[in-house]
């Protein structure tokens, strides 16, 4: 079973699906996904084999005419014998009323034990009624789906968390990337990348080639160790056509993650 993660930077489209397939992902995770994508040839997987959630609120202030082209949101693409399904608790009532907005739950079902798969996009603050930046939303996030049982069992959290121990100091201990860490670690969920130092995400407001990870994936012991975990190398990037660097158009490497 092979789970990749991709931020793929402002839609899947052009050449974005053709790239990322080589990766031959069971299970495909797309944050800065739109709607419109979920209709583009080529991803490899069945029109059947798809799902997409967004909020609406990234285009709520834009014009009608661009307001697909900036509905992000998060996509999830999946094989033949496998079948993903959105939690009905998310479905009835987290889309709406939680302070998270995008680490969404699925049920993960097969020819093998099924688990529950959480999609991640931490997002900044939404507006002023907004109470939680980034890791905060995590954190929010894994309290409640602790509190309901959710995260008992095999689980994995996968995707752009936009969260490092860099930046523990923005925020209060409680609420840093460190205390995250820790307190997944404390239920039996772990980070696979068994010590990767690769960056995922380059930090383009600072100076070249500064890279860091905050793109994760964590999973639970009855998951089992991972048999491999991989990012693509630092030479990869690319400068554009603006001299800012991206991995094939995108800030963010994609992260893949293999269960036996």
């Amino acid at each position: 079973m092979k789970i990749v993660s991709w931020n793929c930077h402002y839609g899947f489209d052009g050449k974005k699906p053709e790239i990322i397939n080589k990766y031959n992902a069971d299970i495909l995770v797309i944050p800065e996904c739109r709607e419109i994508d979920m209709d583009i040839e080529g991803s490899g997987y069945g029109k059947e084999q798809r799902d997409w959630y967004g909020d609406h609120k990234e285009a709520m202030d834009l014009p009608d005419n661009v307001k697909a082209k900036r509905d992000l949101g998060i996509g999830v693409f999946w094989k033949d014998g496998i079948h993903i399904d959105q939690l009905q608790i998310w479905k009835d009532d987290l889309r709406h009323n939680s302070n998270f907005r995008y680490l969404v739950p699925y049920k993960v079902e097969g020819d093998f034990e099924s688990f529950t798969l959480i999609a991640v996009w931490t997002k900044n603050k939404t507006d002023a009624g907004d109470p939680l930046d980034y890791i905060q939303k995590a954190h929010a996030a894994v309290d409640h789906y602790k509190s309901i049982g959710l995260l008992d069992g095999r689980v994995v959290l996968i995707g752009d968390f936009n969260s490092n121990s860099i930046w523990d100091e923005y925020y209060r201990k409680e609420w840093s990337h460190s205390a995250f860490v820790e307190k997944l670690e404390k239920m039996g969920i772990k980070d696979c990348s068994s010590g990767e130092t690769c960056g995922t995400y380059y930090y383009y407001r600072k100076e070249q080639d500064n890279y860091v990870t905050d793109d994760y994936c964590f999973a639970s012991a009855q998951m089992g160790k991972p048999v491999d975990f991989t990012v693509p190398c630092l030479d990869e990037w690319e400068l554009n056509e603006n001299g800012v660097k991206r991995w094939h158009g995108s800030d963010h490497c994609p992260i893949s993650v293999e269960f036996k």
